[in-house]
C-alpha cells in the first residue's frame, strides 16, 4: 500500500513539473503549423468578432497558419488582419483564400512594410470561403521573438 501511495505521489509530483517547467515559448513549437492545425480566428459556427494572439516563431522554417473560416455562413463578412513583428524583425504573411470544395481561388504573399512594421490585410469572405494566414520569417534570425496577430470583423 505504501509503495502505491509513493508511486502515485512520484507520478503527480513528475506531471506538476512537466505541466509548470513549460515555458511559454514553448508552447508555439507545433503550433499551428498546417492547414489542418491553424488556429481559427473567425468561424461561422462561433462568430467571434475579434481575435487576438502574441506567439513567436520557433525557427526560420516555422510557419504558423490561422484562418477565418465561413465555410457555414450564410452572408459575406469582412474583416481586417493585423500581422506585427517585433522591432527589427521582418515576417511574411500570405493570404490563401479557397472555396467550399478547397479550390485555390487567390494567393498572396505581404511583405511590403519591412522590418518592424505590420502587414495587414481587410478583405472579405463569401459563404462556403476559408481564409488562411500563414505567418513565417523573412530573413535570417526573425524569429524566436513574439509576434502579435488581430482580427477583426469589420461586418
Amino acid at each position: 500500500m505504501r509503495k502505491l501511495r509513493n508511486l502515485t505521489a512520484s507520478v503527480a509530483l513528475a506531471a506538476g513539473l512537466m505541466l509548470f517547467s513549460t515555458s511559454p515559448a514553448s508552447a508555439a513549437i507545433g503550433w499551428g503549423d498546417s492547414f489542418e492545425t491553424a488556429e481559427v480566428m473567425y468561424s461561422s459556427v462561433a462568430q467571434n468578432s475579434s481575435y487576438s494572439a502574441t506567439v513567436r516563431l520557433d525557427s526560420m522554417s516555422d510557419n504558423d497558419f490561422y484562418v477565418v473560416d465561413n465555410t457555414n455562413g450564410t452572408s459575406e463578412i469582412t474583416y481586417s488582419v493585423i500581422a506585427t513583428p517585433p522591432a527589427n524583425f521582418d515576417i511574411v504573411m500570405g493570404v490563401i483564400k479557397m472555396n467550399a470544395s478547397g479550390a485555390i481561388l487567390s494567393i498572396q504573399m505581404d511583405n511590403w512594410n519591412g522590418p518592424g512594421y505590420a502587414e495587414a490585410i481587410s478583405w472579405n469572405a463569401k459563404p462556403g470561403e476559408k481564409v488562411y494566414f500563414r505567418i513565417m520569417d523573412n530573413g535570417i534570425n526573425n524569429y524566436n521573438e513574439p509576434y502579435t496577430i488581430t482580427f477583426k470583423r469589420t461586418s
